[in-house]
């Protein structure tokens, strides 16, 4: 049985092109079919997808033979394979560990798959796209700040060393000079023992009172020297502790760079846990339903009306477990009162990973207590960090959630994984 080329995919010739081809392959194929150099990304993608759609085109048929050589373990697999359901579980399984490009190839091009396996796949593949285009956008901006907080520090340490450096240069040339001093002096001390076993023979034959004085003289001036001596020894000594001083200072800073690279690592753990969580919350309950109870306006499955078929076979009514947690929390609005202002981009993402929009509130530090009155009475819900918001704005919040009857959530940690479990919590509450 003939497979199905890419003019008989027509409709799926843009997510072919854009998920079975790196830019490097496409900038590849566009070279060898005549496309402009200066072109951009996008305009060689548009050029390819509008050649794969004509039919009998030497670009389509180069464009297939380049798929079918790429993905021919593959195209194997799925080949060998009729039955719808064993394609869908195939699918599946190539999809978890990741290897989406070549599944789908084969699969839009086998010959007897099911349009509405093709959809829902399709759908997939294209939801996919956007999720990981927002969560690369998201992870550019912190690993460009994280960049900055790197450079920064790698300059204040690289300064330590070339301060620690001179230090050291400085010290090393004067411990040689005195070096050199010390060697100098023990051979003046040689010379004068010298000169005083001479005179020592000499007293036993001339006169005894000049050579006393030479001798009172020499001791003197021997005098002078050792004192010299231990002046250059303390020096030394001092500049051994000078030195001392900056390897400790530059042990410190080591040891504090380590420190903030632990932080960072554990911000992004905490960070990838908590939208990794909600994001594994939703693809779940999605893959509950049939691909087409999405309607244009794009709502998740838990929007469903009631009566609505699940993939289980059921009615989908109030009581239906299809309905997570994070559907509790469609469309509603919680109000965040206090917390890190660095991190309330990051505390608005996650919201938006259980549905629902984040409002905030800094507790006070630079907005009034009207305006957060103006943000209680537009919130469904309410959390509040208690370990980083002040104590009058905590108290107007316990007073207004208890008039008005709102669920508050006073947490501990002003961190995300706090916000996540709250927003559960939240989810998981009865309507």
């Amino acid at each position: 049985m003939k497979r199905k080329s890419l003019h008989d995919n027509a409709d799926f010739a843009c997510p072919i092109v854009g998920t079975c081809l790196t830019v490097n392959e496409l900038r590849k194929i566009c070279r060898k079919c005549g496309n402009a150099e200066t072109a951009t990304d996008y305009e060689a993608h548009i050029f390819l997808v509008g050649q794969a759609k004509e039919a009998g085109s030497p670009t389509a048929k180069y464009l297939q033979k380049f798929l079918d050589r790429k993905y021919r373990h593959e195209l194997r697999a799925f080949f060998r394979i009729d039955d719808p359901g064993e394609l869908r579980r195939l699918w599946r399984q190539r999809a978890d560990t990741g290897n989406i490009p070549g599944a789908f190839w084969a699969l839009m091009s086998h010959p007897t798959a099911p349009e509405a396996l093709l959809r829902e796949v399709y759908g997939e593949v294209h939801m996919l796209s956007h999720r990981v285009g927002a969560a690369n956008r998201a992870d550019l901006t912190r690993v460009a700040a994280l960049e900055d907080r790197v450079a920064s520090l790698a300059t204040a340490l690289d300064d330590g060393r070339s301060a620690m450096r001179r230090a050291v240069a400085v010290w090393k040339g004067r411990c040689r000079q005195a070096m050199e001093e010390l060697a100098a002096e023990r051979t003046r001390r040689q010379a004068a023992e010298r000169e005083r076993v001479s005179l020592r023979q000499a007293l036993a034959s001339s006169a005894v009172a000049a050579v006393t004085r030479e001798r009172d003289a020499l001791r003197a001036q021997l005098a002078e020297t050792t004192s010299r001596l231990v002046d250059t020894e303390t020096e030394a000594g001092r500049q051994a502790l000078v030195l001392e001083r900056l390897y400790t200072e530059r042990e410190q800073a080591r040891r504090e760079l380590a420190d903030r690279d632990s932080e960072v690592a554990a911000l992004e753990a905490t960070l990838f846990s908590a939208l990794g969580s909600a994001a594994t919350a939703l693809q779940a309950h999605a893959e509950h339903h049939h691909p087409g109870l999405a309607d244009p306006a794009g709502r998740y499955p838990h929007d469903a009306p009631e009566g609505t078929t699940c993939a289980g076979g059921g009615t989908c009514g109030r009581d239906c477990p299809c309905r997570s947690e994070a559907a509790g929390l469609a469309g509603k609005r919680v109000l965040y009162v206090g917390g890190r202002c660095a991190l309330v981009a990051h505390y608005k993402v996650l919201a938006a990973k259980f549905g629902c929009e984040l409002l905030h509130h800094d507790g006070g530090r630079e907005q009034s207590a009207h305006r957060l009155w103006e943000l209680l009475g537009a919130a469904d819900a309410v959390v509040c960090p208690v370990d980083c918001v002040s104590h009058e704005a905590c108290a107007l919040v316990k007073q207004a959630c208890r008039g008005c009857r709102k669920p508050l959530i006073l947490t501990r940690s002003s961190g995300l994984s706090s916000l996540a479990r709250s927003l559960a919590e939240l989810g998981a509450a009865p309507q």
